[in-house]
Parts: C-alpha cells; structure tokens; sequence
C-alpha cells in the first residue's frame, strides 16, 4: 500500500526511524499536492514501454543526517524497490530501474539492500547489478580502467588534506576510488569549515595530487573527480543510450541531480522522450537550481518513497 505522505495534520512528516534529519527552512518552497504528483507518475506507465526509474539515494530515499555512516533508507523505499526490482527482473520490456548515488556502489548497495537491482556509484563512475537474494557486500562493482590511475591520487588526497587539518570531529574524508569527498556536515559553521578545506588544499599543493581532479560542490560536501568523467547528467546520458527508454521518471537532492534533471529536460525537446523529474527538499540547503530543474518538488523522502510505493502499486496492477 502507498504511504499516506502527511500525517494528521495534513502536514508532510519524516521518518525518525531513519536518524536526526537535518531541520527544514523556516518558509520552504511551494510543494506540489500528492495528488498530482501521484497522478503524473502513474500516468508515465500510459506511455510505450519501457519505462526508466531512476533515484538517488541521500536526501531522496534516505533523510540527510548530520553524520554520512548513520544515514538509513526510509523503509517504504525499501518495499517499493523491491516490488519495483522484482518487476523489472520480471518484464524487463516494460521496466528498467537503477540507484544512482554519489556514494561508492558498495556503500549504496549496502544501506539499500534490494537485489534484481542496478547501483551505480560515485555519481555513475562505478556499478554493478545486485542479484536476487545476494548480500550486498557481494555486489561486483565495475569501473572504467581509464579512471585507474587517478584511485591512489584521491587517496593521497584525502588523506593529505585530513592531516592537514589535524581530522577535526566535523569532517569525514570519503574516498571512493577514482574521486574522494569532503564532508563537513557535522562542522558548527558550513563556511568556516570551507575556507579551512580550501586552505588546506592550497596549503598541500600539487604535491597531493590535486591538479588531476576537477571540484565539485554539493550539499555541505566538496569533491574531487577525474576531468571530464561527468556527473549524473553524463550517467543519464549513458542510461540512456543503453538502455533506449520511452520514458524516465528521476528523483534527487542535489546539483548533481539537477545535472540529470536538465539532460532529461534536454532529451524531451530534442527527440520527444516523456520524463518527468522530481526534487525532493527536506533540507534547509537544497540548492536552488535544484528546484528550477525540476518539475515538481516534494517535502522530504519520505513523500518520494510514497511515490514509489504509489508506481510499484499501479505497475504490479498493470503487469499481472
């Protein structure tokens, strides 16, 4: 059963089972009524099959948490992907579905837990399919070889810059092969903690390696990538030329997200692909361009994991 995205007082709720959320903006942006977005969702199973169904994972199905080791899927995205997975294993020609994180894939594949299922880390650099009833840690995770050069690099990095800084409590180094992350999510003040990031860098130099990646930010976290690897729009584009959908419908957080969202906004001009893209708010930082590139914007993930609980209901109705 779909998940009722309000609670009693009609107000969008979160799920605490999944750790402290980050607090919302005191005046948030204009959210779309369920209905509609539950409407428009559904209706893109009207559409020649197959359909694509593509999420992210933090901020999207999982609540943001100050601490990235404690964040948890909200368990009705759980449910609904594995209806979801279960009918993409079944009728391939009618549903595709893949995870598409910043995380490593292995790190994504463990917090989500669904087999019969695509992960793709680091922002599509890496991935691999989870089988049915595989543990997660079994996950064969695939990389591009031309991006091996640039794994012992980010670990320098990451590790350079930690020292540099003397690993204060606030900042969490995530290396993930080819690209390392600075998180800084726990950090009392977001912009001292980024001029300190940024001095330290400078401090290091290219010694550490840093001249072979290009930055990018997100949501309280800078990174590292090889050049020209692309984001999530690159991702998409790739997801799209393999796996030739009629449809997509996206979800997501984040820049990274809104790099995807303005590919899909792309492809619907230029060759008439339907889609539809949501951003998920549920924080005070979600950057704006976030929003602009999307066409409808729910509260927080536990409103995403009732859309999907809404399309894994309608498309198991319509497979039978």
């Amino acid at each position: 059963m779909p998940v009722d995205p309000a609670g009693s007082d009609g107000q969008p709720v979160t799920d605490r089972r999944a750790g402290p959320p980050v607090p919302r903006c005191a005046h948030p942006p204009a959210f779309d009524s369920w209905r509609d977005v539950r409407r428009r969702v559904i209706s893109l199973l009207d559409e020649p099959p197959p359909l694509l169904v593509v999420t992210d994972f933090d901020g999207t199905l999982a609540p943001i948490t100050l601490d990235p080791l404690a964040t948890r899927i909200v368990p009705a995205a759980r449910r609904a992907l594995r209806v979801l997975a279960r009918l993409s294993a079944d009728r391939p020609d009618r549903l595709r579905l893949v995870v598409l994180s910043g995380r490593a894939a292995l790190d994504v594949a463990g917090r989500v837990r669904v087999g019969r299922l695509e992960y793709l880390g680091n922002h599509g650099l890496e991935g691999g399919r989870l089988p049915w009833r595989a543990r997660a840690e079994h996950l064969v995770v695939h990389i591009d070889p031309s991006l091996q050069p640039f794994v012992e690099p980010a670990e320098r990095l990451g590790s350079a810059v930690a020292e540099r800084l003397g690993r204060p409590d606030w900042l969490f180094v995530e290396t993930k092969g080819p690209s390392v992350a600075f998180h800084f999510r726990q950090a009392p003040d977001a912009a001292e903690a980024v001029r300190r990031l940024d001095a330290a860098i400078a401090a290091i130099g290219d010694a550490s390696g840093r001249q072979a990646f290009e930055r990018f930010e997100g949501r309280k976290v800078i990174e590292f990538r090889p050049p020209a690897a692309g984001g999530k729009g690159a991702a998409l584009e790739r997801l799209l030329e393999r796996e030739r959908p009629e449809s997509v419908l996206l979800l997501g957080d984040d820049r990274s997200d809104a790099e995807a969202f303005r590919v899909l906004a792309r492809e619907r001009a230029q060759r008439g692909l339907t889609g539809l893209a949501i951003a998920v708010h549920g924080a005070t930082e979600t950057p704006p361009e976030v929003v602009e590139a999307a066409d409808m914007l729910l509260p927080a993930p536990l409103d995403a994991a009732a859309v999907l609980s809404a399309l894994a209901s309608a498309a198991a109705r319509r497979f039978a």
